[in-house]
Formats: C-alpha cells, sequence, structure tokens
C-alpha cells in the first residue's frame, strides 16, 4: 500500500506519490521566465535554489486558477530536479488499497495520459497523477 497525497484543483480530487513529495509550501511571488510550455509560470527562490512551477490548471487546458488562502506549491522530485506544482489546496494524506488503471477518457479535467491509475476513497474515486507526463518529462502529451 502506498501512500498518497490529494489535492484539489478545479473541484476535482487528484493524488500524487508521498514518495514523489519534497514539501509543500504556501504561494510566493513566482519570477515569470520566457518559456515555450504555456503552463511554466516561472520560478521561486525556494532558500537559495531556483525552482519552476507549473500551473496545473494551465496544463490541464482550464486555464490560470485565482490564487486563495488554500492555494499551495506542492514541490515534488523528478529525479533530476524538484519542481513546484501550484494547485487550489491540499487536502490530506491517505493510501489506498487498490489502484486501477485509468478509465479511457480520463478525467473531466485531466486526460488518460496524465493518469497513472484510479484510486478509492471514502467511497469516491480519486485519480492518480504520472507526474513524469503531468510535467512534460515523458513523451509530449497533448
Amino acid at each position: 500500500m502506498n501512500n498518497y497525497i490529494v489535492i484539489g484543483l478545479e473541484g476535482e480530487k487528484y493524488a500524487i506519490s508521498v514518495a514523489e513529495v519534497q514539501e509543500i509550501i504556501k504561494p510566493q511571488p513566482i519570477t515569470e521566465v520566457p518559456c515555450d510550455k504555456p503552463f511554466v509560470k516561472g520560478v521561486i527562490n525556494l532558500r537559495g535554489k531556483i525552482v519552476p512551477v507549473i500551473g496545473l490548471g494551465v496544463r490541464f487546458g482550464l486555464g490560470e486558477a485565482g490564487e486563495s488562502r488554500s492555494s499551495r506549491i506542492v514541490i515534488v522530485n523528478t529525479g533530476e530536479e524538484d519542481i513546484g506544482i501550484a494547485v487550489d489546496g491540499v487536502e490530506q494524506a491517505t493510501s489506498f488499497e487498490e489502484i486501477l488503471p485509468p478509465a479511457s477518457g480520463g478525467t473531466p479535467t485531466a486526460g488518460r495520459d496524465f493518469l497513472s491509475g484510479i484510486g478509492r476513497l471514502e467511497g469516491k474515486l480519486i485519480s492518480v497523477l504520472d507526474l513524469k507526463a503531468v510535467l512534460g518529462l515523458r513523451r509530449e502529451v497533448h
């Protein structure tokens, strides 16, 4: 059984493996940088280290989400570098007894290419994100 962090985005819930999460921080000023990927919001200075930040809503084609008191940046490690993911909020840590393969259509916001599976939590289905696909580190996903 693996542990996950459940995040919220546009009313949907997604899970990220705890093994991939470095830390969760409150939003801070983001410096815009030129980039060919529209979902890259810019970079932050995290204790002297420059960390790129992506907007998960933009990545899923939803547009830029407004910042609120519950907004967070989830810092994940790709094996090569730390990357921040801007989300509407972090809801809880959990584990799933079983992870099923993603449905052919995906969720209303995240396509199947961004998911590694579906977990069940308190009678609800939670999409488990494939971080390499979400971050654009795997083959290009449209």
